[in-house]
């Protein structure tokens, strides 16, 4: 891999956590208007048509070329992300990121025991150094743990799965396929949980049943559904170049990026010891981005 193309990974990587840390400050919003799984379905819809227009635009098929690999990837990323949500009915968001932000981790013990590539301390100590700052940043509460805890956990363990598949099976997709494939599998599970929660409606974002549907709500998931078009569009491009655990570690750059908006947007403030986590993160990040590759064909 060229300097050139390190460095145009990183860049995707940085650019798409920029984007979904903004737009995920309003889902809060959104949370206001209707449920998770009816979110999901506009957001589909909106998705959809702007990734054909986004694959015209830039002149690239969104036909798989290997439907079951494609199939694979989306199923593993969607599970993933749609775990990490489920779980946010069921403990404090702080918790459930620690669980999604172990991603990184697997990507490092899956590329090793999956795929059979060589591993170094270094990788190691730096994909946990940014897992240590992204706690620090969260600080889940100890006293709150239970089983349900495995639950993103297994978000973590499927999106780093999904993102190594991206590279290892993927390669030959386009960013744009990636990303239709991913909506698509969301927007399909999301119909079928909307059935359920009508059946056995909640009061909790993840368990409201289908609600009227308002301007305010139509606009905000249109600006959601834009932001994570390009987004997702981004990473999975970032993955299919670079290699999964070094792209893995600049995601935590989401939790400074989160920070910025945070402040910018709603004046919130972090502490001290959140600011220290961000500095232990952008220093594994600048770690494993200058670590030489450990063979010619490894894929770390």
């Amino acid at each position: 891999m060229t300097a050139n193309t390190k460095l145009q990974a990183a860049a995707l990587a940085l650019a798409a956590s920029a984007i979904l840390s903004l737009i995920d400050t309003f889902v809060a919003s959104v949370a206001e208007e209707a449920g998770l799984w009816q979110f999901q379905i506009f957001r589909t819809l909106f998705a959809l048509p702007l990734l054909l227009l986004l694959g015209r635009a830039l002149r690239v098929s969104v036909r798989p070329k290997h439907w079951g690999r494609l199939a694979l990837r989306s199923a593993a990323v969607s599970a993933g992300l749609l775990f990490y949500f489920a779980s946010l009915g069921t403990m404090p968001v702080a918790q459930a990121g620690a669980g999604l932000f172990s991603a990184p981790i697997w990507v490092l013990l899956l590329s090793s025991m999956v795929f059979g590539a060589r591993i170094g301390g270094l990788h190691v100590l730096a994909v946990l150094g940014g897992f240590g700052g992204a706690l620090l940043v969260l600080r889940p509460d100890a006293a709150a743990l239970s089983v349900m805890t495995v639950l993103p956990l297994a978000a973590g363990a499927l999106y780093g799965f999904g993102m190594l598949l991206t590279r290892e099976i993927c390669a030959q997709e386009s960013p744009v396929a990636l990303a239709l494939g991913v909506f698509a599998t969301i927007g399909l599970f999301s119909l079928g949980m909307v059935c359920v929660t009508m059946l056995a409606p909640g009061e909790t974002f993840l368990t409201r049943p289908w609600a009227p549907v308002t301007f305010r709500f139509l606009w905000l998931t249109l600006f959601q559904a834009a932001g994570a078009v390009i987004a997702v569009t981004l990473i999975a491009q970032a993955y299919r170049i670079g290699r999964p655990a070094r792209v893995a570690v600049y995601e935590y750059s989401f939790l400074v990026f989160a920070a910025f908006w945070g402040l910018a947007l709603w004046g919130i403030a972090m502490d001290a010891t959140s600011w220290i986590g961000i500095a232990i993160i952008f220093v594994s990040g600048l770690i494993v981005a200058r670590l030489p590759d450990m063979r010619p064909d490894a894929r770390l």
